[in-house]
């Protein structure tokens, strides 16, 4: 598998895995935007995968939806073993 390829999927594990807790806490793309300082179409594109998502913004993120950023890279990582 190429590069690009794997860059990608990694970006879809990550923003489905920040949009499914996202939504456990029910928030909407609108008020993750408005607390990153962020357009709606910026997490829409981070949570679809069509755009990588800086690390800082990533870590923000985490603390927003109040969770370890290690707990994503942990679950993606092992999502990616399996």
């Amino acid at each position: 598998m190429a590069n690009n390829d794997r860059n990608k999927d990694l970006n879809a594990e990550i923003g489905r895995w920040l949009a499914h807790h996202r939504k456990l806490r029910k928030l909407s793309q609108a008020e993750v935007a408005e607390c990153l300082g962020v357009t709606k179409t910026a997490v829409h594109y981070w949570e679809t995968g069509k755009r990588m998502i800086y690390a800082k913004t990533m870590m923000d993120y985490c603390h927003l939806l109040d969770i370890d950023p290690q707990d994503l890279v942990r679950d993606v990582t092992n999502t990616r073993k399996e």
